[in-house]
């Protein structure tokens, strides 16, 4: 990894966001990363349209990594209560394993904070994914004992049914 800048996204950034939101959770490039979700759900994980939405919401700011000019991360960081809701977090597959991840997660938290002096991030993970939900607690989240129900009605192409959302949280 070489040096990598973060920046909030514009409007002009929407269609490299969607891009790499798809690319990195589905479809045959996704499923050669470790994070992708191919083996649960087909079909888009998102759009160019809710995206643009996201980037519109003044609750709501995605944090871009940028390598060369090249967007190799994202996550999404919306207000929730006293802290921040951490979602849509991709990382290119051709680069996972590199530590791009962390270094995404920790600015995250630095964001959070310096956006709305949020006190924690949290996020929810398909409780099938141990690996993920494992990766997450050596990063400092921790199961809250909530799960949720996974919107199996508005996501599309589910391949399978036996599965919820498992809350994770980690304080700032």
């Amino acid at each position: 990894m070489t040096d990598v800048r973060f920046a909030f996204a514009v409007l002009a950034d929407v269609p490299r966001i969607a891009t790499l939101i798809e690319l990195a959770y589905r479809g045959l490039t996704a499923a050669t990363g470790w994070t992708n979700e191919s083996e649960l759900l087909t079909g888009p994980r998102s759009s160019p349209a809710e995206v643009e939405s996201l980037v519109r919401d003044p609750e709501a700011r995605f944090l871009m990594a940028i390598e060369d000019d090249r967007l190799v991360g994202c996550v999404l960081l919306k207000k929730y209560k006293a802290g921040a809701y951490f979602g849509m977090f991709a990382i290119d597959p051709s680069i996972q394993q590199k530590g791009l991840g962390k270094a995404v997660v920790a600015q995250a938290g630095v964001a959070a904070r310096e956006l709305w002096g949020a006190a924690f991030l949290r996020l929810t993970v398909i409780s099938l994914r141990n690996a993920l939900i494992e990766w997450y607690e050596r990063r400092g989240f921790v199961r809250t004992g909530e799960r949720e129900r996974f919107p199996f009605e508005s996501a599309t192409g589910a391949l399978r049914t036996d599965f919820d959302l498992v809350v994770l949280q980690k304080p700032l």
